[in-house]
Parts: C-alpha cells; structure tokens; sequence
C-alpha cells in the first residue's frame, strides 16, 4: 500500500513534468529487474513516446548512492553517447524520469559470448576515459559507512569483525597506493546493459564513481583483473551490499 501511494503522490505532479502532457500519465506496467528502485512505464497522450518513471530508493543513501554525483555522471556519459540523458530528475531525488529505449537487456550468455564481450569491454573503454567533476572514491570509507549500519541494524558475530578487521587495515592501504582512478560503473550486471542491434548503452549509474575501472571488468570475468586485491574488494563489496540492504529492509518492517 505505501508503494502505491508513493507512486500515486508522484504521478499527481505530472503537471510539474518538462513534458507536453495534456492528460495525466497512464500506467503500462512495471519493469522487471532492479534491486534498488522501482521503474515503471508510463505513456501519455501529447508525448509521442512512452518513457519510464524510476521511483529511488527513499534509503538511497544508506546504500551508498549520491544522487547529484549520480546525475553528474550520467550527464557526462550522456553527453558521450554511452546512456540515455534522463527527461528529468526531482529536485528532491524521489523520482527521476527516463526515456524508454526499444532494446534488450542482456543475459549472462551475453557475457560469455566472445564477440559480446568485445563490445562491452569497447564500451567500457569509452566509461573509464571520462571525467566526471566528481570525487574519487575512498574504497575505506565506502565500506566502513556499510559496516557501520551493520552494526547498527543486526548482531556480527566474532569471526566476520575479525576478517573485516584485517581486511579494512589491507583496504585503507589500497586506497592511498598509486594506481590509476578512472570512472567506473561499479554496478556492471547484465540487466545493465542494453543492446539496440547496433550500440549499447549502460543504465543504472548510481554506483558510479571514480574508482578501479577492474571493479567493472571483473564483473565480466574475474580472468580479466589485473590487481589480485580487486577480487577482495569487490566481493566484500558485493556481500556487505547484501548484508546492508537485508539490514534496512528489516529495520523498515520492526518501524
């Protein structure tokens, strides 16, 4: 029910949208896949194309996401072709509206196919060489915010502060040694590529940031890494993600 009401509440400012509406939007359907928002498709009448609300996570930021770095860098790699420009973004982050692209989203036997894999990994070339004018990010104190709401939100047996223990100590070294910062998606699953026939597109940048662009190749393949303490750090990654999304949904429900 609050669901509902949330998307009522944000469908009743359709007046407010940057769109030649002349009717309130209708109602297609939801769209499948996302742990994070809600993405639904609407259309119109005076808008000749359907297009895609995507309601954010009101706990957005307890999960790590910093809309207005987001928006800068979707901005940027909108600007190079590699994701659609949104229509709008809510001054207040609830909601943002999407165009709706006619393409597939890829499969895991995408990222197993040689000649796909060429594509995304060209793809991601064009990704790492941007520069967004936003921060690189501090690996450290990206997860200890995780690993604070944690302990926060549910018990931590002795056996996982051990193993975060040393490994925070080995991840505070990895943020200050010199290896290259470049954009990179931190978020590379396959219901976040779309494939038109001729061109990709990365959608979903909310992770986003400036970061090791072998976070995002080894989401393809881990064969591909380079630096061995990448596969640390996007499994703890990863884990504590789900742990921290599990805390929240639970805290929310005893609320």
């Amino acid at each position: 029910m609050a669901e509902h009401n949330i998307l009522q509440a944000i469908l009743a400012g359709w007046r407010d949208w940057p769109l030649p509406l002349t009717d309130p939007p209708k109602v297609l359907g939801p769209i499948p896949g996302g742990r994070t928002n809600r993405n639904i498709k609407l259309e119109g009448a005076g808008y000749s194309q359907a297009f895609i609300l995507r309601i954010n996570n009101p706990r957005g930021r307890l999960l790590g996401i910093d809309r207005d770095d987001e928006a800068q860098i979707v901005h940027t790699a909108a600007v190079a072709g590699l994701t659609p420009e949104p229509i709008y973004r809510d001054p207040a982050h609830r909601f943002a509206l999407l165009p709706f692209v006619k393409a597939r989203t890829w499969t895991a036997a995408d990222f197993a196919n040689p000649m796909q894999r060429k594509r995304l990994l060209a793809l991601l070339e064009k990704v790492h060489n941007l520069s967004p004018a936003t921060d690189r990010r501090s690996y450290l104190r990206y997860l200890e915010s995780y690993w604070q709401i944690l302990q926060k939100n549910t018990p931590i047996n002795t056996e996982l502060a051990e193993r975060w223990a040393t490994f925070s100590a080995r991840l505070a070294a990895f943020d200050q040694a010199p290896w290259p910062a470049e954009l990179t998606h931190h978020d590379l699953i396959a219901d976040n590529v779309l494939d038109t026939g001729s061109r990709l597109y990365l959608i979903d940048w909310e992770y986003a940031a400036i970061g090791h662009s072998d976070i995002d190749r080894w989401s393809i393949d881990p064969k591909l890494v380079n630096e061995p303490f990448i596969h640390e750090l996007a499994q703890w990654t990863n884990d504590l993600w789900e742990r921290v999304l599990l805390s929240i949904k639970s805290a929310s429900k005893n609320t």
